[in-house]
């Protein structure tokens, strides 16, 4: 169908939807007590209290009930109410596991007027989890069987006036936790609340997405599609297929606004047999890009049947998936071309902004991305652990430019790790994915899927075929979203590991060889350890892997209760139950010495964390174009802990590492390759420069690579004339007698013309500890405000060590607020700067500081326009 040009936009009355989102009564019920408070007419009998009677209403609910909010979580629902201590400080996790073993009951009254009685009126809930009964006017109309699967329930309507809607929670199935097996895991959903690494036990139920009345014809099912060449001002092509209860000579409106000065187009078509399919053919589209290289346009469609209109955002790109350069025949298709263009996959994996996801709104979502952006990240894994994300997550990824591997709600376990073949699961699993699959295909940011996290068997990862499960869910994908990529899970393996220990002996270098996509490690190796083994891998994808870190200040000083602070290692209780895997106290005490306060301790744990997650992304990055996806572990936590992997805190305030992956994720970069961090005991060091441009330059310009004290004095260098610079390679070397204490290497990259392209500063020791770096010359920072940040200038003698932006706001406020520094050391005179991410600072919400310098706020900023990130 040919699409028309439109001059006035059609006009169409709005649709006749009655939102449920906001305030209903929530309630308790063990065992079948829920029948006595939903029942028209509560049943009578023997020990029967009928305490059903009395309705209340929203402002003041009867005895027994609570006000809480939907969309969300029964837990955070009692929170709010006072009925449960706050279950993310301290030991509150463990005073909300109970509820998971109890029905909850959710209420609301609705009043309806004379146009609803007798109209077809139908129920939709877009998500109760884990499931659950609805009743009308204490009658019960139908049920939800899984927390993914969309309800729509017919309703009668005889008469207006107010009504009675209820929902009863099912008790949560038993959950199999991290340490477990995966072929017990019966139900398609989150495994993170059963307890993991990073999350206690945290069971979810709720009303977790929108609910709403509807009246009238509607549009039961909307699937959409885009199609285009990849080339600028090419033609592309929208595809649509609508399922309406429209019956009869109804007609099928589909309307595109390209919003870049063109105007919009439309295409009519009939419903035929219940359903319509409409095509809009354009000669030029606007292309879509990824996050770096160039704009993420979109469009707006527009479906109307009658008064019932769907909106849906899309974009125009092509995703191609290819076997990188090198990769062995057998290898799966790891590189990506967007549009016709090479893309480098450094990304981020992303678990639930909340465990609680119930609770958690477009905001935050919005905070966290904004970060992601920010750092360079291009991709995001959504690891099985978790969601398969929400409709919010994908607008939001959409218009930042944030592609998006989705992996199904699957994962591994300490004791077995494929799933069940069990003949109720798997029916579960694959309507599952028929009512997931459809509702994403229209997405740009969406480029891959995956079958979940971690799944093995004996031999090692699972390949499709191996798995009925794996089996089910790849066809589905292939029927209904046919052009998308698959992967069975991740690591997709051969090889699972990449450690050390699968390094060493000739018994395992066929094993090594065979590293096509790899997890691990997580953990801080050692001064060299975390050197040797990020230069030696040879895997194609890196796709999880991290490092431990203490929080931040302001987030450890909220959950720590008083007295609890301390010891900050394994021998505390509280530090058990807040990341007991993550915490490595005693290996950061030995590599600084020994003796550090808390406050001393977290710098030097943060600090680990962020150089050696930049050894290991950069290494990595210098595999480029072979090794393609490079994706560290994790953005952002799902609940607040004491030590943790994340580069986000629980609150929304980035670690230090998230800057140093930011520069690890750069186009042009100069990095370093050393072979240990800590150089006492050695009569020389030595560094190796490696370029990269991802887009290629022509003409290098010049580099220099020298060796600096704190104060900035050279201690030796030596300079090179660059021919072009594409992908990367080894430039310059450079070897000096072993300095005394802490120094800094330095690589700057200047063009033809002067300009700096990178000037790379890496802090090293001379020592067989880093113990110096507690105690260096103290400096003196200073700091200017500017649009969209602070500049900040070194005003003292020696190097800034460990700077950067600081939130020092109470626990207690609940602005998100985001500013990400820059990782490298700033020498005297040296000037940098901070950006405001997300947020807007109020007061002196934020200082700059450093290991040796004391604590600046951060003034007020002039106003941001509102088009500036």
């Amino acid at each position: 169908m040919i699409a028309s040009i439109l001059t006035p936009a059609p006009e169409a009355g709005p649709p006749e939807v009655l939102d449920l989102t906001g305030e209903w009564q929530l309630r308790e019920a063990i065992g079948e007590t829920w029948r006595w408070y939903v029942a028209a007419q509560p049943p009578q009998g023997l020990n029967n209290v009928s305490l059903g009677d009395d309705p209340g209403t929203l402002a003041e609910p009867a005895p027994g009930w609570t006000a809480v909010q939907v969309p969300g979580s029964v837990i955070d629902g009692l929170h709010r109410a006072g009925t449960l201590p706050d279950p993310r400080r301290g030991w509150g996790s463990r005073s909300s596991e109970w509820t998971a073993g109890r029905h909850w009951v959710l209420r609301r009254t609705v009043e309806l007027d004379e146009h609803w009685a007798g109209a077809d009126v139908v129920a939709e809930f877009d998500g109760i989890d884990p499931g659950g009964r609805v009743l009308w006017d204490g009658v019960e109309v139908g049920r939800s069987d899984g927390l993914y699967r969309r309800v729509r329930l017919s309703l009668a309507i005889e008469e207006p006036g107010m009504h009675t809607l209820a929902v009863v929670l099912d008790p949560a199935p038993r959950g199999v936790p991290q340490v477990g097996r995966t072929d017990e895991v019966l139900r398609h959903g989150p495994r993170l609340g059963y307890g993991w690494d990073f999350c206690p036990p945290f069971p979810h139920q709720g009303l977790w997405r929108p609910a709403r009345l509807r009246r009238g014809p509607r549009i039961a099912r909307l699937d959409v599609s885009t199609e285009c060449a990849g080339v600028e001002g090419g033609p592309g092509a929208v595809s649509i297929v609508a399922e309406t209860e429209a019956a009869g000579s109804a007609e099928v409106v589909a309307r595109l606004e390209r919003g870049d000065g063109h105007a919009p187009v439309e295409v009519r078509g009939p419903v035929i047999d219940g359903s319509a399919r409409l095509r809009i053919d354009l000669e030029a589209v606007p292309l879509w890009w990824p996050n770096g290289y160039g704009d993420a346009r979109l469009c707006e469609l527009t479906v109307t049947v009658g008064g019932h209109s769907e909106h849906r955002r899309i974009g125009f790109r092509s995703a191609v998936w290819e076997q990188t350069p090198g990769s062995p025949a057998d290898a799966a298709a790891y590189g990506l071309r967007v549009n016709g263009e090479p893309i480098a996959l450094a990304g981020l994996n992303w678990a639930p902004a909340d465990a609680q996801y119930g609770s958690i709104d477009r905001e935050r979502l919005a905070h966290l991305l904004d970060l992601a952006r920010a750092s360079g990240a291009r991709m995001l894994r959504i690891w099985g652990g978790g969601l398969v994300e929400t409709e919010e997550f994908w607008e939001l990824c959409d218009e930042r430019g944030l592609l998006c591997w989705q992996e199904f709600s699957q994962s591994s376990s300490g004791m077995q790790s494929a799933p069940s073949d069990d003949a109720g699961f798997l029916a579960g699993l694959e309507a599952d994915a028929r009512e997931l699959v459809p509702r994403r295909r229209h997405h740009p940011a969406l480029v891959l899927w995956g079958g979940g996290n971690e799944l093995e068997g004996p031999e090692g990862p699972l390949r499709t075929e191996q798995s009925p499960a794996l089996s089910a869910l790849a066809a589905v994908v292939a029927e209904l979203d046919p052009g998308r990529g698959w992967l069975p899970t991740s690591p997709s393996g051969p090889v699972f590991h990449h450690r050390l220990e699968a390094e060493h002996g000739a018994e395992r270098e066929a094993a090594r060889l065979e590293q096509h996509d790899v997890h691990g490690p997580w953990e801080y190796q050692g001064l060299e350890a975390q050197h040797t083994l990020a230069d030696r891998g040879t895997f194609l994808a890196h796709t999880e892997f991290g490092v431990e870190g203490m929080a931040n200040r302001r987030l450890w000083e909220h959950v720590v209760p008083e007295g609890w602070a301390e010891p900050a290692d394994r021998s505390n209780a509280l530090h058990r139950h807040l990341g007991e895997w993550w915490d490595n106290a005693p290996q950061v005490q030995q590599l600084f010495g020994g003796g550090l306060g808390i406050d001393e301790l977290r710098r030097a744990s943060q600090w680990l964390q962020a150089s050696g997650l930049a050894t290991a992304v950069e290494a990595d990055r210098r595999r480029w174009p072979r090794t393609s996806l490079v994706l560290p572990w994790q953005l952002a936590e799902s609940y607040p802990n004491t030590w943790g992997t994340a580069l986000v805190g629980f609150d929304g305030e980035p670690k230090p590492a998230l800057a140093a992956v930011a520069r690890a994720f750069e186009p042009e970069r100069a990095t370093l390759r050393t072979a240990r961090t800590a150089w006492g005991g050695y009569p020389e060091a030595t560094a190796e420069v490696w370029l990269w441009s991802e887009r290629g330059r022509s003409t290098g310009g010049q580099l220099t690579l020298s060796a600096v004290d704190l104060t900035g004095r050279v201690l030796a260098t030596q300079a090179e004339t660059l021919t072009a610079v594409g992908h990367p390679e080894p430039v310059a070397r450079l070897t000096l007698p072993t300095p005394a204490g802490p120094f800094v290497w330095r690589a700057c990259w200047l063009d033809a013309d002067g300009a700096t392209i990178d000037d790379e500063l890496l802090l090293q020791t001379g020592d067989a500890d880093l113990g110096g770096l507690r105690t260096p010359a103290r400096t003196s920072l200073q700091v200017t405000p500017e649009a969209g940040g602070w500049r900040v200038r070194n005003d003292g003698t020696s190097a800034a060590i460990g700077w950067g932006p600081r939130d020092v706001r109470p626990g207690e406020d609940p602005r998100l607020l985001a500013a990400l520094g820059d990782p490298r050391p700033l020498l005297p005179g040296a000037e940098s700067f901070i950006r405001l991410v997300s947020g807007e600072p109020l007061g002196r919400d934020l200082v700059v500081d450093a290991w040796n310098a004391e604590p600046v706020p951060l003034p007020p900023l002039p106003p941001r326009r509102k088009d500036i990130a």
